[in-house]
């Protein structure tokens, strides 16, 4: 327990920069994100943006020195965050990968002592499951996740998020969001007063919505449900009671669809699960916020291609077309992607292995772009370099996508019709591309059918294909089994 009203890490700031609509407290807005770094400087993230996520602190697939090629990454602490959050945003299975174990609020806090990230991730008791609890289940659910952050408050660190609780239950996450509000009492007030905190909200620097339990409970809904809408709804029903000036993240978007809905209801921040799990499945995103259309009444186009698929074998153009690489000036009317993929550099230099080694001469380039049929031959073959180079290309379309729907948001941000101007781009994105829900299906199967080409069973896996290709036919002697032949 902290014994001191100072923070043990530099509180963030967040500041509003725009809103379109001065009464709407839902409406798009852009800010900044400022956390104190040593020597008075800080890092600051504009907003709407995205936070990349990490694997036990890895970005998946991508080492080091591509993180550091990667801007919509990079690697200098100066100018980015750490976050922690005890479970996977995006995993909304009963039990993890790793087994099950238990972890108290006293084993959090001192994991979060240890590590000192910038934000931290309370704890919350969210039931998990394909149907909705019992109220019995909620009720409880709200009780501990409000003592569950109280305990983490205990350890005074400055930026505590707080999962929203409640999940389809618009009473329940209103009853959470109030509860956040009510004064402390007994001897919780005893031990957080002395920090300064008069209700768990003083002691909660924003706000986190995670989105992976609630489409977990959604797979029942009528088919004609807009699922999307209902969870943009659950979301201003958790933050209507709530001080607006704090930044609002979400978690578990599968979509830019779903993150221009959230943005137009004022959301800040967001995960790149969607990206990165499109780079594990083959698919290279292939889209833009205000992309221009070359025909108006043309078919909507996927936001991405499956290089799994045998169609892009031969086909030797860039993984993007709404984007160009750095070296194409025959597309100069597009933006450049700066990604690793798209915009190669190489060292004239060996690779160098230790400090002692010459210093490398500068990288050279940039040079053309890796083809689809390049990477889709990467993929047949199970080479890691596909994953690495997908990886860094998604993040840098979502980065490249963020900064345009900023771009927008501050030059529309004065206009009277502000809102509509919105409505209008979010109408011409969804009708321009599709949603991915059956390029992700149909890439996943590739990538399973890849993946289980090669590995342990891999001739058993093909005798049974086979066998399956061609029937056998029982002749008159039920002891034999002869094999069709083809003439």
């Amino acid at each position: 327990m902290a014994t001191s009203a100072q923070p043990a890490t530099p509180p963030l700031s967040f500041q509003v920069g725009g809103r379109l609509s001065a009464q709407n407290p839902f409406a798009a807005r852009t800010g900044t994100l400022s956390i104190p770094r040593q020597e008075s400087s800080s890092v600051e993230v504009a907003t709407p943006n995205f936070l990349t996520l990490t694997s036990r602190g890895n970005v998946p697939h991508l080492s080091r020195d591509h993180v550091k090629k990667t801007d919509a990454i990079g690697f200098d602490p100066s100018r980015h965050i750490v976050s922690v959050s005890l479970r996977n945003w995006n995993d909304a299975r009963d039990i993890t990968p790793n087994g099950k174990d238990t972890v108290t609020p006293a084993a959090y806090n001192s994991y979060i002592t240890s590590i000192r990230p910038d934000i931290v991730v309370a704890l919350s008791d969210i039931p998990f499951g394909s149907t909705p609890p019992s109220e019995k289940r909620l009720v409880k659910s709200l009780q501990r996740s409000l003592l569950w952050l109280g305990q983490i408050l205990r350890i005074n660190h400055a930026n505590v998020f707080v999962p929203m609780a409640g999940l389809l239950d618009d009473v329940a996450r209103d009853d959470f969001a109030t509860g956040l509000l009510e004064a402390l009492e007994g001897s919780e007030a005893r031990e957080l007063q002395p920090l300064g905190l008069h209700t768990l909200n003083d002691g909660v620097a924003g706000y986190s919505l995670d989105l992976a339990p609630l489409k977990r409970l959604q797979q029942n809904s009528p088919p004609e449900s807009d699922l999307t809408s209902q969870l943009v709804d659950l979301a201003q029903t958790s933050l209507r009671p709530l001080p607006e000036g704090k930044p609002r993240l979400v978690t578990g978007c599968d979509s830019p669809h779903d993150i221009l809905q959230f943005v137009r209801s004022g959301l800040d921040l967001f995960d790149s699960h969607f990206a990165q799990q499109a780079a594990d499945w083959g698919v290279a995103l292939d889209f833009r916020f205000r992309a221009p259309s070359s025909q108006p009444d043309a078919a909507p186009v996927d936001i991405g291609v499956n290089l799994y698929d045998v169609e892009h074998e031969m086909e030797f153009s860039r993984l993007a077309k709404s984007l160009r690489g750095a070296a194409e000036e025959d597309a100069a009317s597009l933006p450049v992607c700066p990604c690793i993929a798209c915009s190669p550099k190489f060292s004239p230099t060996p690779i160098l292995h230790s400090s002692i080694d010459e210093t490398p001469a500068d990288e050279e380039g940039p040079a053309p772009p890796f083809t689809r049929g390049y990477i889709h031959h990467l993929l047949h073959t199970h080479e890691m370099t596909a994953h690495v180079l997908l990886a860094a290309h998604n993040l840098s379309v979502l980065s490249k996508f963020f900064a345009d729907i900023r771009a927008f948001l501050a030059e529309v941000s004065s206009a009277p019709d502000a809102e509509e101007r919105l409505n209008e781009e979010i109408c011409m994105f969804e009708k321009q591309f599709k949603r991915p829900d059956e390029l992700m299906r149909k890439a996943k199967v590739n990538w399973e059918e890849v993946n289980l080409a090669r590995g342990k069973g891999r001739l058993a896996r093909e005798k049974a294909a086979k066998a399956t290709e061609n029937p056998v036919e029982i002749t008159q002697h039920p002891e034999r089994v002869l094999p069709d032949v083809v003439p």
